[in-house]
């Protein structure tokens, strides 16, 4: 039970209507809203209403509905929780709603909901705005997503040496934004995310790097006509890792943005979550899972199907060299990881921990080779701004 098909003794629980049938739910009435709890991350009916940006609910007082949106402010996500925990008592409060995943709220009294392209953008922003404040905890407690980290930092440092001013589209948390502050490089943080940006300001205070850095809420699409950006003059470098292009499902906008911002020269790191994984691909069919062995063939890469919170697109080195080809001329890449598992599967990579450095490095080895290199989990992609490539920077 996600969040709380009710018994007889239990207060009445309303349905939501999906795809799959009607999913009982407990629930809380203010005014024109509904409020709904899901506390399992995995649950696919706050996903399926989000996605949507609405949805039809059959009350004890008959059918309804309206937009949904993901409540992510604390203040608003604890008083809501109390009102659950007021109408369905402690016990049941901790058995179907402590520290829940998502908290969403649908607004019975209006009826219009986004354009589709709209709708994915704020379910986007909403869902990151949820994980912000714990988005830490998921990186640095997890062996592969730090071996990501680690692998993307190396690279950094190395085509952004003796270069200032660097341009990062999809900051997250800062796990790369801070090590780059402190060490001297001035950055333009680009997220969706509002609450994620407050968490790189917060972080940079903390330091004492805030002179450093600038913020600006946008997606990586819309780095082309961004006017905060544009306001800043070219960069000396730029770069994306794990996550913003993926959330976008063409990448020649981004490369647009990207190729009129950077000056002639100046070297871009792309981290990209590959189509092919071959630890998925030999791991799955070996177990006969063979939908999921090819599962990021689908575009989009449902959540379900991904160990992501929103639909995300997986795309092939070739993919993003054809995007990114005009304005760029391309370096080289490798594959991170090859050998050892992506971060959702990383309990097979503790069950070698004593010997993890180890696999690390030939991990990092094999990474580079032919065709290995394009069957990590995620390649890291460094290209170069062409000195005559499209939209040349001032």
């Amino acid at each position: 039970m996600d969040a709380s098909a009710s018994s007889a003794a239990d207060p009445p629980a309303l349905r939501l209507r999906t795809d799959h049938g009607p999913v009982p739910l407990g629930f809380y009435r203010e005014g024109g809203a509904i409020f709904l709890v899901a506390r399992e991350r995995t649950a696919q009916w706050p996903v399926d209403v989000l996605r949507h940006g609405s949805a039809e609910l059959i009350t004890p007082e008959g059918a309804a509905g309206g937009p949904a949106t993901l409540i992510v402010e604390p203040d608003e996500r604890t008083r809501v929780l109390e009102r659950f925990r007021a109408k369905y008592g402690d016990e049941r409060f901790r058995r179907w709603y402590d520290h829940p995943a998502r908290v969403v709220r649908i607004d019975l009294e209006r009826s219009s909901t986004p354009d589709a392209s709209v709708q994915y953008d704020r379910w986007i922003e909403s869902e990151f705005d949820n994980v912000a404040d714990d988005y830490d905890r998921h990186i640095t407690g997890n062996r592969m997503n730090r071996l990501l980290r680690d692998r993307s930092l190396r690279q950094l440092r190395s085509v952004f040496a003796g270069r200032r001013r660097i341009l990062e589209v999809g900051c997250g948390s800062g796990m790369e934004t801070l090590p780059l502050l402190q060490e001297g490089k001035e950055v333009v943080a680009v997220d969706i995310s509002s609450r994620m940006l407050a968490v790189v300001r917060a972080k940079a205070a903390a330091a004492g790097v805030s002179e450093r850095l600038t913020t600006i809420k946008a997606r990586a699409a819309a780095l082309v006509d961004e006017p905060e950006i544009s306001g800043t003059g070219g960069f000396d470098g730029g770069y994306s890792t794990y996550g913003a292009l993926n959330c976008e499902p063409r990448l020649g906008p981004v490369a647009d943005g990207f190729s009129r911002h950077l000056r002639a020269g100046a070297p871009l790191l792309l981290g990209v979550y590959n189509r092919w994984c071959l630890f998925e691909v030999l791991g799955y069919t070996a177990t006969f899972q063979f939908g999921r062995a090819v599962g990021r063939r689908a575009s989009p890469v449902r959540v379900g199907s991904s160990r992501f919170c929103v639909d995300v697109y997986a795309y092939a080195p070739r993919d993003v060299i054809r995007a990114f080809g005009p304005g760029f001329r391309i370096v080289g890449w490798e594959g991170v990881p090859v050998l050892l598992p992506p971060s959702d599967l990383t309990s097979y990579a503790e069950k070698y921990a004593r010997h993890f450095d180890r696999l690390a490095a030939w991990d990092a080895v094999v990474g580079r080779w032919w065709p290995f290199r394009g069957l990590g989990d995620h390649f890291l992609m460094t290209l170069v701004r062409r000195e005559d490539g499209p939209h040349q920077a001032g």
